[in-house]
């Protein structure tokens, strides 16, 4: 849900297609990253943004930009990224880390797909970098293996999402890795290695009324025989996000007059 603060990238491609805009408010649960026992809640409010054309899709899941198309099969330009997190607990005396930002191509083949169900297998690769609004930093990349399925009827929407999450060294370190200099009693260095990060499943349903937007969501990593497992500042075995979130929907109007002054 985070991932709203995409909202301006809808200026790019206005000239087609359905076009939702509004306000909302959202609560948030999450931990500092996976594998932390300190969680956080964050109460938001954000831009109700929902837009889709034939090759440009933004809404609560990010942005997805189609490259190419053959058939089932499809290429697209996703992102995403995560809050910065100043370090305490387990990570006290280490850098904070900054907020970042993820994108990169996505291979999709689309298995089933009516004005119903939809069912998918999604293959992303995301470059991360992030940024103390000072320099940027790359922080290596993530790689995920996932089925998608999304049903719809009479306003409201499931969507199961399962699949295995892989980070390389550079990103698993940026993490989990613990330096000489910060080894303490209870945090012993650690290097990690490339490879499987945990396995993800997320189950979202929302509900679309005349000028109201609702929806939660919930997921779960299960970091069982992750190669961060042995990492001292992965502290749980799991991690689980929520949230929930509602939004008004401008009239037609409103977002016409505004798609028109962006254009």
């Amino acid at each position: 849900m985070k991932k709203y603060f995409l909202f301006l990238c809808f200026a790019m491609s206005l000239h087609a297609s359905t076009l939702d805009l509004g306000f909302g408010v959202g609560t948030m649960f999450y931990p500092d990253y996976l594998g932390s026992k300190n969680s956080n809640t964050l109460f938001i409010p954000y831009p109700y943004v929902s837009y889709k054309s034939d090759k440009l899709s933004i809404d609560r899941e990010g942005l997805q930009q189609k490259l190419l198309h053959y058939g089932d099969f499809s290429v697209e330009l996703s992102a995403g990224g995560s809050l910065p997190l100043k370090s305490s607990g387990i990570r006290e005396g280490m850098n904070d880390l900054d907020p970042s930002v993820e994108f990169g191509p996505a291979l999709l083949y689309t298995v089933h797909q009516d004005e119903q169900l939809s069912l998918k297998i999604d293959m992303p690769i995301r470059a991360v970098l992030s940024s103390d609004f000072k320099s940027v930093d790359y922080r290596g990349y993530i790689y995920e293996l996932r089925g998608e399925l999304e049903y719809k009827v009479d306003d409201y929407e499931l969507e199961f999402h399962t699949g295995f999450v892989l980070s390389d060294s550079q990103y698993h370190n940026y993490l989990y890795g613990v330096g000489a200099e910060e080894e303490t009693a209870q945090r012993a260095s650690f290097h990690a290695k490339g490879g499987y990060t945990g396995y993800k499943n997320s189950l979202g349903l929302s509900k679309r009324f005349e000028h109201l937007w609702a929806g939660a969501f919930v997921r779960h990593y299960a970091l069982d025989g992750s190669v961060i497992a042995q990492s001292p500042l992965t502290e749980k075995d799991s991690a689980i996000y929520g949230g929930v979130f509602i939004a008004y929907i401008f009239d037609d109007d409103v977002t016409r007059s505004i798609k028109n002054w962006l254009e």
